[in-house]
């Protein structure tokens, strides 16, 4: 990474043009131009496995939300893995020609995203439960707290609305932002709108009853047979 960030620094637009192909061109044509090539190939493809992985468990994760899935076997792995290397390759050759703003425009969209749910879960967190959650609960459709809060859902929503007219990106630019002098406020948005909505329902909402909170069990309390 270091000798990358010298390189770039010293070649300018000629690095930019041809990262691969610069950097093994420092190395001539010989042992040291094959050294230089296998170390770029084994560094993409030590961060692609790692990028792999967390898309299958992100995706296991998604799924079984829907549908109990408890053990995945090998079969199963590897259509998921399969899966995501062909939309992962799809994305990275859509987006070879642009890369730099098709990756800003990634962020800003996955923000645009993130943004309400983590308003909507530290205003639960804090404000609601008070730090306190029923373990077991959240594991149980019927429980206090239900298979879906539809009443959070809906606010979720919302906050993603509520920022367009604030977001800028390269395809998609809201009507306000260039009153803002062209500055992107969607996550500010997103943050206020979604946590004050959840914060006037979630307190008009009965979940009855305190939440039961699980504690780490105490060795010294258990072998001395203590309440």
């Amino acid at each position: 990474m270091t000798f990358g960030v010298l390189v770039a620094a010293t070649a300018g637009d000629a690095f930019l043009a041809h990262q691969v192909g610069y950097v093994v061109g420092l190395g001539g044509t010989g042992l040291i131009a094959s050294f230089l090539y296998f170390t770029i190939a084994l560094g993409k493809l030590t961060i692609n496995v790692l990028n792999t992985y967390g898309g299958f468990m992100s995706m296991v994760t998604g799924v079984s939300g829907f549908r109990a899935q408890r053990t995945i076997g090998p079969r199963a792995r590897a259509l998921y893995i399969g899966g995501i290397m062909v939309a992962g390759t799809a994305v990275a050759l859509a987006g070879k020609d642009s890369f730099l703003t098709s990756f800003k425009d990634f962020l800003l969209f996955l923000l645009t995203f993130f943004t309400p749910w983590s308003a909507i879960n530290l205003v639960d967190y804090y404000l609601i439960s008070r730090e306190r959650y029923d373990i077991p609960a959240l594991f149980d459709p019927r429980g206090r707290y239900g298979a879906w809060r539809w009443d959070a859902l809906a606010v979720y929503v919302l906050g993603v609305l509520a920022q367009l007219p604030f977001l800028a990106t390269s395809f998609w630019t809201g009507p306000l932002v260039e009153r803002l002098g062209g500055a992107d406020a969607s996550w500010i948005v997103g943050l206020a709108v979604p946590a004050a909505l959840f914060l006037v329902l979630a307190r008009g909402r009965n979940t009855g009853g305190s939440p039961r909170v699980r504690t780490a069990p105490d060795p010294y309390r258990d072998m001395h047979g203590c309440p």
